[in-house]
Parts: structure tokens; C-alpha cells; sequence
């Protein structure tokens, strides 16, 4: 069985050349730095702005398929953090980020989280 995190955003307005460029640096730095390559996927991006729909930024990534809890932790955080550089990127929009049908928290300080209880 697997596990995805999915993230999309929308707003009124297409994204900046600059927001994209913030994106895609970001992107590839994350998955560089994924020490869990050789046991999952890396951050996929399925819509990276569009002029035809409010959903600018859209994607699922399936973290790692192990027993070791330890390590799909590691992945998700990993994730979650790359999100929150990314979020913080973009001027404004509605976010939605949730691990299956589990919601991630936004956190103004923190930045992305999953819920407590």
C-alpha cells in the first residue's frame, strides 16, 4: 500500500516569471537533497500554472513504500518543507495539501504541518 501527499493552489492570477523561477529552483533542490531516492519518488509537479484555470500549482508525490516509519516520516517532512518554501514563494492563493485524506495545517511560523490528533 501506498501513500501520496497532494498540494494544489489557486488564485485569480496566473503565475510571475519570478514565482516560477522561485519554484523550479526549489523543486530541484528538494529533490536533490531526498535522501530517500532510491525508495520513492520525487516531488511531481502535474500543473505548473495555466491561463485557462484559477489552479496554478498542482501535484501528488507517493512517498516511500517501507515498513520503517522512520523513513516515510523523513519523506513527508522532507515534502511538507519543500511545500513550505514553495508556499511562501507564491503572493497569495488558496492552498490545500493533505496526505491522503488527512489535511496538512498551515502553520504562518512553522509552515506546513499534519494535525496533532
Amino acid at each position: 500500500m501506498s501513500v501520496s501527499i497532494y498540494y494544489t493552489c489557486t488564485r485569480e492570477y496566473v503565475l510571475t516569471e519570478s514565482e516560477q523561477q522561485a519554484i523550479t529552483a526549489i523543486v530541484q533542490r528538494y529533490d536533490q537533497d531526498f535522501e530517500g531516492k532510491d525508495r520513492a519518488e520525487s516531488f511531481t509537479v502535474y500543473k505548473f500554472d495555466s491561463s485557462r484555470s484559477t489552479e496554478i500549482f498542482a501535484g501528488a508525490t507517493k512517498l516511500s513504500m517501507t515498513d520503517q516509519i522512520e523513513d516515510l516520516l523523513n519523506d513527508l517532512f522532507h515534502w511538507l518543507k519543500c511545500l513550505t518554501e514553495i508556499r511562501r514563494k507564491v503572493d497569495g492563493g488558496e492552498w490545500h495539501v493533505h496526505l491522503d485524506d488527512i489535511d496538512a495545517v498551515w502553520d504562518d511560523e512553522l509552515g506546513w504541518k499534519m494535525p496533532e490528533n
